[in-house]
């Protein structure tokens, strides 16, 4: 049987407001401006859902090192997790950018069979 570690009450509204702040840099890092609000809309919500499978993987993996640690007797708080997969997405999204203004595509089909880095590698070496 598993416990959940509830906060007390004196922590609660920290821990709403550090989810609140949390949330709102998830956003901003995955903040992708266009020409418009909805191109904004659609840049910002495709950023998030590239980067959401290895949010939720990278949590899941740490909720199970958590829990195997504290030997399967606790689970964290939900707010917790949220915060978790909140920093993981912010970490995968500031390396996306990085990418991106560095001039890769992360949609394209040369991110994903690495014809571009090669392309770019070899002429420099010689």
């Amino acid at each position: 049987m598993t416990q959940e570690i509830t906060p007390s009450k004196e922590t609660s509204l920290r821990n709403r407001v550090t989810l609140v702040f949390t949330g709102l840099a998830y956003v901003l890092f995955h903040l992708r401006l266009g020409v418009d609000a909805a191109t904004t809309l659609s840049a910002t919500l495709a950023q998030m859902l590239l980067t959401a499978p290895y949010a939720i993987g990278f949590t899941y993996l740490l909720i199970y090192v958590y829990r195997r640690l504290a030997g399967h007797t606790v689970r964290p708080h939900w707010t917790r997790i949220i915060r978790i997969f909140f920093t993981m997405g912010i970490l995968f999204a500031f390396f996306f950018a990085l990418y991106e203004h560095g001039g890769g595509d992360p949609y394209g089909t040369e991110a994903a069979s690495g014809a571009g880095f090669w392309r770019d590698v070899f002429p420099k070496l010689r």
